[in-house]
């Protein structure tokens, strides 16, 4: 063997030393680079909002209703309603059947299905704010949270078993797939904390599930082959009374407040509105009627505030946390712990 044969032959094997030594060294470096890089696409995944006005969603953490939708080819295909109560460890689901219709005009009615399409023929990009608000003024629920899920054949089941870190992290076809086509209140981390959230709920409280097909579906005869499915507003809130007494918070439910609603606006309806909004906190609806005059700012009488704070707090979160509360009665005669007069500022 030559001299320089030798010497290629060390210097082959001083390359190959080299690499083993260092090749720990480069799969870690790649390994840590691959996690900053997903990390990176994590914090700046976005959750795109429908922008709906803050003060139409719930900010009380006593009991949290979450709406989430799965839209498909334009329509909705499912949608369902979860409420959960810390303090009473209770959850409420409510499967929403898109095919019932929610208006009793036959010249208006239209599925739930279609709501997002009415939406954007009302005011364009405006489908989904359109269909959330309606949803809360259909049920009598104020949203902490929404989710809305674009073109995903998925059920409420599936996105909260899939949606985590992990699977935003290392799951590529899944993370793809949710990027760009997830609209919520919530960025993406906190929804993820919520969604967890529910999933230990649902583990480890007292789940029940209302089933609005057996209990507020009223078939309707348009003709002998024609037969429409219409949403019941008035036995969905006899059910949901049955429910609703162990969702309200302990604090809540120790005050045992009365509650009057008063209209002292020209917008007709709106006394029962919110009477069924503050109804559906656990507050027990005394009357609600015409104010005798109209008001021009909305305002919460309640002369005893020192025993129903919790329920104050319940009651603001319906109407706003800007209107005004005062510690007397209003000039006319009531008889309830708390009275909320309706004005002209809220009908706007």
């Amino acid at each position: 063997m030559t001299a320089r044969r030798r010497k290629r032959k060390k210097s082959s094997k001083k390359v190959n030393i080299s690499l083993k030594k260092y090749l720990p060294y480069i799969l870690i470096f790649l390994v840590v680079g691959f996690l900053i890089y997903r990390v990176v696409l994590l914090l700046s995944f976005k959750v795109d909002s429908t922008q709906i006005p803050k003060e139409n969603l719930s900010t009380d953490s006593s009991m949290v209703n979450t709406l989430l939708v799965f839209e498909q080819d334009e329509r909705v295909v499912y949608m369902e309603s979860i409420t959960y109560s810390s303090s009473q460890k209770n959850i409420l689901r409510i499967p929403i059947p898109t095919d019932i219709y929610v208006t009793e005009d036959e010249v208006d009615s239209y599925p739930i299905s279609s709501m997002k399409a009415v939406g954007e023929f009302l005011n364009y990009n405006y489908g989904r704010n359109y269909t959330v608000e309606y949803m809360s003024n259909l049920l009598g629920l104020k949203y902490d949270n929404y989710v809305w899920i674009v073109d995903s054949s998925n059920n409420t089941d599936e996105f909260l078993s899939e949606l985590s870190v992990w699977s935003i992290l290392f799951n590529l076809q899944f993370s793809h797939n949710l990027r760009n086509n997830v609209y919520s209140n919530l960025p993406i981390l906190n929804l993820i904390k919520e969604v967890n959230s529910i999933n230990q709920f649902l583990s480890s409280y007292e789940s029940e599930q209302m089933d609005i097909s057996a209990c507020c579906v009223e078939e309707v005869t348009l003709s002998s082959d024609r037969v429409r499915r219409q949403f019941d507003t008035t036995s969905f809130d006899t059910e949901l009374s049955k429910y609703i007494t162990g969702l309200v918070s302990r604090e809540v439910e120790r005050e045992r407040v009365n509650v009057e609603v008063y209209n002292g606006s020209n917008i007709t309806g709106l006394a029962s509105e919110y009477a069924r909004l503050v109804r559906h906190t656990g507050a027990r609806i005394l009357r609600y009627d015409n104010a005798p005059n109209l008001y021009e700012e909305t305002v919460i009488y309640i002369p005893e505030p020192e025993g129903y704070q919790n329920s104050l707090t319940l009651i603001r979160d319906v109407v706003g946390n800007n209107v005004k509360v005062r510690n007397e009665r209003p000039q006319f005669v009531t008889t309830g712990d708390i009275v909320l007069i309706l004005g002209e500022d809220i009908s706007n």
